[in-house]
């Protein structure tokens, strides 16, 4: 009997091998001057967005198999189901696939098992000191490409045979799945996103409206720019460079990284968020989720939190005048070495836990939670046990 081994993206599955073949899935082109708006209802899809240089829309699907036998490919493109229709201004799209989540995938068969060896991986110890980063880094961050393939981890990877002997695998019998898929927009154009199990990153700056709902995906933006957006995600992850102006829903999300965020809201349930900087008019709701917020702009105004049974890391804003006010119930402050406790109130009502600087300086943070953790630093906050 076969048993299948899972190490990050490799799959185990059978196959009778091939040499490697190129699909077209859908190449379609459609123009834009009549169109005000673009849906794309995606699953299972790998997919870049960028910017059309024209005034039209592009579509270039094509997937490369390598080492797959014949009716492996027809059952993956079997399903594959891209369809296409323009209603009156809208351009309507929808792909299912066979989960292609990443742009490339790599496949093996074995009996007894796989082993890892080498030294391709490299943990980091664990450290209870964090220390606070620019803005750049995040944005450096989200920018950056992945480090080495895959193919390279594969190098050190071992097949066990029955004997519990191992052997390096034979580039051969590894099944290679590239997925390259490319959307081309016109800057005028809204966007009404719906994925699920997808993998979407977008390289170009969106000022138009982007309504977004996801499951399972993760999605990579560089700008977000306009007061009418509204996103929903649930699981998945999320990055984006800029966020201005709009409503986000964080349910659950494993990663929300933001370089920067200005005049919109936030409301999270289970979900780490981490901001670079906070600019104006930023208001965050979160239900026992976790926030590291590293800086804020020197105009930021006003800044707050409605939080229950979450953790909260904020660094002090730097080189402005501020004005800090905290109210808690069931909460713990950590401030330096001074550690501070309001006790549960029996009507849950919450009461001043600190405030810093005047109250006349421009810009504002004020903090309310419940049943939570507040840590403050300046250049590192310390987790503690």
């Amino acid at each position: 009997m076969k048993t299948p081994f899972k190490i990050f993206a490799l799959m185990l599955i059978t196959s009778l091998q091939v040499q490697s073949q190129i699909k077209d899935i859908y190449k379609e082109s459609f123009d834009a001057t009549n169109l005000k708006n673009l849906v794309l209802d995606l699953e299972g899809t790998y997919v870049v967005i960028e910017a059309s240089e024209d005034n039209k829309v592009y579509f270039d699907y094509t997937i490369e198999f390598e080492n797959y036998s014949n009716k492996e490919i027809d059952k993956i493109l079997e399903a594959v189901e891209p369809e296409s229709q323009i209603v009156n201004d809208k351009l309507e799209f929808k792909s299912k696939g066979s989960n292609i989540s990443s742009d490339v995938t790599y496949s093996f068969e074995t009996l007894y098992g796989i082993t890892f060896e080498g030294d391709y991986i490299n943990f980091k110890e664990p450290t209870t000191r964090q220390f606070r980063k620019s803005k750049q880094y995040f944005l450096d961050i989200n920018s950056s490409s992945r480090g080495k393939s895959l193919k390279e981890y594969l190098k050190n990877l071992r097949e066990v045979d029955d004997k519990g002997e191992k052997r390096k695998i034979n580039s051969k019998n590894v099944k290679i799945l590239r997925t390259k898929f490319t959307i081309k927009i016109p800057s005028h154009l809204n966007l009404r996103l719906m994925a699920v199990n997808s993998n979407m990153t977008f390289k170009l700056d969106l000022e138009s409206q982007l309504n977004v709902n996801a499951r399972n995906t993760s999605l990579k933006f560089q700008s977000i720019q306009n007061p009418l957006n509204n996103l929903d995600i649930v699981n998945g992850s999320f990055r984006s460079n800029t966020l201005n102006g709009g409503a986000y829903k964080f349910n659950h999300v494993d990663e929300v990284q933001i370089a920067e965020v200005r005049n919109l809201t936030i409301d999270g349930e289970f979900s780490t968020t981490k901001i670079g900087e906070i600019g104006q008019h930023v208001k965050i709701v979160d239900f026992n989720g976790k926030f590291w917020l590293h800086n804020f702009s020197q105009d930021f105004k006003s800044f707050q939190m409605d939080t229950e049974y979450s953790e909260i890391n904020l660094f002090y804003p730097e080189n402005m005048d501020y004005y800090i006010e905290t109210y808690g119930n069931d909460t713990v402050h950590y401030y330096g070495n001074i550690i501070t406790e309001i006790p549960p109130s029996r009507k849950n009502e919450l009461s001043k836990m600190m405030v810093i600087g005047e109250e006349s300086n421009p810009n504002k943070i004020q903090i309310n939670t419940a049943h939570g953790i507040i840590r403050f630093g300046s250049d590192f906050i310390d987790l503690g046990e």
